[in-house]
């Protein structure tokens, strides 16, 4: 299945996914599932740990973040990424000490052909597939509540 967690707020463009994920049935006939999974009122740590552990690809188009824990998740339980090449998530999945190097394939968020050809393509392509899990996985070691406690110190200090 395809995986989104998160709110059902505009900014987090759930209606673009719903869009993509017509074309994804229509146009490439895929038989994929989509998972739309709430927040933590209605997704205890279990049962999202499970989905993201499962999913095939885990789906995160949103039109503005702060941050974009999910993204970050999603790669911790080894599962390709397709986010917004906006707002703070392109920083999140690109490796400045690699030249730019995404972790994770990028898309315009309200371009629904364009979200749904980067899921296709993570479908489909298993050394694409393989490459992204590996870079998620790589790219997560970027962060830590240890190294985010240590830097916020330094600046306070």
């Amino acid at each position: 299945y395809i995986l989104y967690l998160g709110s059902n707020h505009k900014r987090k463009n759930v209606k673009g996914l719903e869009e993509a994920f017509e074309i994804l049935k229509n146009k490439y006939s895929i038989t994929h599932k989509l998972i739309l999974a709430g927040t933590k009122e209605y997704l205890n740590e279990e049962k999202k740990w499970k989905l993201l552990r499962e999913a095939d690809v885990f789906v995160f188009p949103s039109l503005y973040e702060g941050f974009g824990f999910p993204v970050l998740e999603a790669q911790s339980a080894g599962v390709p990424v397709v986010t917004s090449n906006v707002s703070s998530l392109p920083e999140i999945v690109q490796d400045p000490s690699s030249r730019g190097a995404s972790s994770a394939l990028l898309v315009t968020p309200d371009n629904p052909k364009e979200i749904a050809k980067a899921i296709y393509k993570l479908i489909i392509n298993d050394k694409l597939r393989k490459e992204m899990i590996e870079r998620g996985y790589k790219n997560i070691k970027r962060f830590s509540w240890h190294k985010c406690a240590e830097e916020t110190l330094k600046i306070i200090t």
